[in-house]
């Protein structure tokens, strides 16, 4: 790749301006293209390095607020106490591919492959019309997913929570998370 064997190497970067000239038809250097794939892998190595280490904490850190966001907000639209008007029909998030990768990892979908440019993932929540149980379909870049814990694509709410509850943590519980120092580390979350 004409880097020398001092320099250290930003697969991130690389990746990113890979993606972003072959989604804007921009001319790529010919020996990135060829090397393509290689630091594709590079950047998810990297990235599961971090993420799999066995220690839940650090993807409490990186989808634990959205979990904790998702959670209320779903639980919010089934209960039935809640008033027809004020449900919400549509919520909408934003984030980037490095973000996304650790929320299929945390939901157990991850394919191990980069998220292609504008990837999406879905929650539906629906509600059978005749048992009245709730129940979330999760689709990823179009595919419905089984979620870990879940039998199904159709995930029985109470099922999904229970997944979404593994790394969800409050504002609070988030940032006592992140004011750990190395010595001073906390289990009971």
């Amino acid at each position: 790749m004409g880097v020398d064997g001092d320099e250290s190497v930003d697969f991130f970067l690389l990746l990113d301006n890979i993606y972003a000239e072959q989604v804007h038809g921009l001319p790529s250097c010919p020996v990135l293209k060829d090397f393509q794939q290689t630091i594709e892998r590079r950047c998810i190595d990297s990235l599961l390095f971090v993420l799999e280490d066995g220690s839940r904490e650090v993807l409490q850190m990186s989808v634990g607020l959205l979990f904790y966001t998702l959670r209320k907000n779903i639980t919010e639209a089934a209960d039935p106490s809640s008033p027809a008007e004020k449900a919400r029909k549509l919520i909408l998030y934003a984030s980037h591919d490095v973000t996304l990768i650790p929320l299929l990892l945390a939901l157990g979908t991850f394919d191990r492959k980069w998220p292609p440019y504008a990837a999406d993932v879905t929650l539906e929540l629906y509600r059978h019309r005749q048992s009245k149980e709730w129940f979330v379909r999760v689709s990823y870049h179009g595919k419905e997913q089984v979620v870990k814990g879940c039998r199904a694509g159709l995930c029985p709410l109470e099922e999904f929570l229970k997944v979404l509850s593994q790394y969800s943590v409050s504002p609070e519980e988030y940032n006592n998370l992140c004011s750990q120092t190395e010595g001073n580390q906390q289990s009971d979350l």
